[in-house]
């Protein structure tokens, strides 16, 4: 419990004024969270921004951000690599910060972001439906003691999506391992609940495009569960499709980019009776069934933190320890190699970084 509780009650500050803040800016709307601030360094960017969530005041800078008693809820909806650098200068100890994902980009990030109060990664697939349903699956024994995962991101990014720095390290910091694969590693570690003893990755670059924008990355979790995840950006749409696998029962959730947990998984199963309980238990969780979940994501959040409740304490207001897993899995690939060998690869490389 916290004595802060009321926190959110007050406004918002939204850093970034690209789609994902505007989403949040709304999110927060939605649950009566006035947005009073918006930060981006593109002025005219956060002009526009603030037409659109009702004219909340532009700011030249964070400075002085964490003392403001105004702003109870911050989102850090910027470029990956300053996440950790904003959030440590809009924390505060009476106030809810929500960080995107990647939530880091080292080990070290991490570490830094742990210390901050009432910090809460933004995980919104984890609250999907499907998700939950097969994280109770597993839980419960229905995929056996050592499912294995095929995790399949088959996603287009074009050259606008690049033109805004997505393929720099100056600018976005990580490609499409961390900047996306992120979304569905986290909710499969989520659906697994298990920690990692081994990772194997292999990064895919295109020409004049630093980060990767392809790879591969196979995890043996302890106990002996495997997740394979294969992420490019060549496709022609946006495809993604999550299968578990054991004890004679598949259980898929397929979609596109848009919250493909939000809907209902796809059970088969050898035996009949088995079946029918796995369709017994997908009708029993709660989950929501309807994109976008990041609205009513961060409603629970809200709702937890005026009860008292600290980043941790429930499934549905997770802490930033809560997606160590996943990121540590990733920057186990991208240790395996530094930062100057993957910018200076040739046009359509890849690189195998084994690691244990």
């Amino acid at each position: 419990m916290h004595s802060s509780s009321k926190g959110s009650n007050r406004g918002a500050l939204i850093v970034g004024a690209g789609a994902a803040g505007l989403l949040h800016g709304l999110s927060f709307r939605a649950h009566g969270v006035p947005v009073l601030a918006v930060y981006d360094p593109d002025r005219d960017k956060a002009r526009r921004f603030a037409e659109l969530v009702g004219g909340p005041r532009v700011l030249d800078d964070l400075d002085g951000v964490a003392r403001d008693p105004d702003i109870g809820c911050v989102s850090i909806c910027s470029p990956p690599r300053i996440h950790v650098e904003q959030a440590e200068l809009c924390a505060a100890s009476d106030r809810l910060l929500f960080v995107e994902k990647p939530v880091a980009m080292t080990r070290d990030e991490m570490m830094r972001l742990e210390k901050l109060p009432f910090t809460v990664p933004i995980v919104q697939w984890r609250a999907g439906r499907a998700i939950r349903t097969v994280r109770r699956a597993i839980a419960e024994g229905l995929l056996g003691p050592t499912p294995s995962v095929a995790i399949d991101l088959a996603w287009h990014r074009d050259a606008r999506y690049f033109a805004e720095g997505r393929d720099r390290y100056d600018v976005w910091g990580c490609g499409a391992l961390l900047s996306v694969g992120i979304h569905a590693l986290d909710a499969v570690c989520f659906a697994l609940d298990r920690p990692v003893a081994e990772v194997h990755g292999t990064l895919g670059y295109a020409a004049g495009i630093e980060v990767e924008t392809r790879a591969a990355l196979d995890i043996a979790f302890r106990g002996g569960a495997l997740a394979s995840l294969r992420i490019t950006f060549d496709a022609g749409m946006d495809q993604t499709r999550l299968t578990f696998c054991g004890a004679g029962v598949t259980a898929a959730i397929a979609g596109s980019e848009a919250d493909p947990t939000a809907n209902a998984v796809e059970f088969v199963a050898a035996d009949p009776a088995k079946q029918r309980v796995l369709q017994a238990l997908a009708d029993k969780v709660e989950g929501v069934g309807h994109s976008p979940l990041l609205v009513p994501f961060i409603g629970r959040a809200l709702e937890s933190f005026r009860e008292g409740m600290i980043p941790g304490a429930s499934s549905h207001f997770p802490s930033v320890r809560d997606v160590a897993i996943a990121h540590a899995a990733i920057f186990r690939v991208y240790e395996g190699e530094s930062r100057t060998q993957r910018a200076i690869h040739p046009p359509s490389t890849v690189s195998t970084c084994p690691l244990t």
